[in-house]
């Protein structure tokens, strides 16, 4: 699910103009619910738009998930597709959301380059989009965002060849303190990289216990990474794992800072573009849990899917893939 963001709609082609820019890209073939608290959007949230027969089944994980957010009072829906399904899931929608004591500000369909409200013949083109808004869509549609970021050949190559093993990885880190490195890839823009670093970092990344104390670093600072270093060590010796670390990897907890995690994404990413193809697992699936947590399940099941397509019994890209399937959010994607 996206942030909150402030779109001042003074008509419903206005407000159809700033759902893209709500959640960075230009949705097809999608269910895009609106979650309201008053007047405000407080983010935006896409399922694919499901045939006529499963609408009732998206519908029921749509309201349900509004329903989970603080402070929500309704919700207005936009179905991008074909207009017999659009009615079929804005129907069901309408119906679950009632029950749960929502109400619908508005329902639309958007086919073609065409736009009306449910359940009214009348069909107008679709608006100019202003310019600060059309900035906003970073990415042509739902899938494209999660398309890994172009990398050189050469330094590919560098980060193939550096790449250590067991022994290497254990020898790196008496040189290199792996807190250290997972806060430094926070500033990694792809341009920046230098190919050890990477290197090492994509062999911690295809390390369990390294690559989940780096996902809970990410999420909530150097102390937390600290802790569950200390806490990976404590667990090899016997000693059980705090739950409070372990909650971060379920989505329970506090929310994490979104800054940190978005910066941790684009490092990922880049990483899984260097790695050989049978060391991508491990950023592909950093990627995954990031998108999840970041509220982008269709985002964290391509990487996931990816991550799976090497390796199918890769534990985190099969858990987080479960539960993109379930319809499952983290708990912190519903507070503020």
């Amino acid at each position: 699910m996206t942030e909150t963001t402030i779109h001042k709609a003074t008509q419903p082609s206005d407000f159809l103009a700033a759902v893209p820019s709500m959640l960075g890209y230009q949705p097809t073939e999608s269910v895009v619910v609106i979650p309201f608290a008053g007047p405000r959007t407080v983010g935006a949230m896409r399922f694919d738009l499901p045939g006529v027969e499963n609408a009732a089944a998206v519908a029921n994980v749509a309201a349900g998930l509004v329903c989970k957010i603080q402070g929500a009072t309704g919700l207005a829906v936009v179905v991008y597709g074909e207009r017999t399904q659009a009615e079929a899931v804005a129907e069901a929608i309408t119906d679950i959301a009632a029950e749960c004591g929502l109400s619908v500000v508005e329902r639309f369909y958007v086919t073609g380059s065409g736009w009306g409200l449910i359940g009214d013949d009348a069909v107008s083109p679709m608006p100019e989009v202003p310019e600060h808004l059309a900035a906003m869509v970073t990415a042509a549609n739902q899938h494209t965002g999660a398309a890994l970021p172009e990398v050189h050949e050469a330094i590919a190559q560098e980060v193939a060849e550096a790449l250590p093993g067991d022994l290497g990885i254990r020898l790196a880190m008496l040189d290199v303190d792996p807190l250290d490195l997972f806060e430094g890839s926070l500033s990694w823009d792809g341009s920046n990289l230098e190919a050890q670093s990477a290197a090492t970092m994509i062999a911690m990344m295809n390390r369990p216990a390294l690559r989940d104390v780096a996902l809970v670093q990410w999420a909530h600072g150097f102390a937390a990474g600290e802790s569950a270093l200390d806490a990976q060590i404590a667990w090899e010796d016997g000693v059980d794992y705090p739950t409070h670390l372990a909650m971060v990897m379920w989505g329970e907890g506090p929310r994490p800072d979104p800054q940190r995690l978005e910066a941790a994404l684009t490092a990922c990413r880049h990483l899984a573009a260097l790695a050989p193809a049978n060391a991508q697992v491990g950023p592909l699936a950093a990627a995954a849990w990031l998108s999840w947590a970041l509220g982008r399940s269709t985002h964290a099941d391509q990487y996931s899917r990816r991550a799976l397509a090497i390796d199918p019994e890769h534990g985190l890209s099969q858990i987080v893939g479960s539960f993109v399937a379930a319809g499952h959010l983290p708990d912190f994607a519903f507070t503020r």
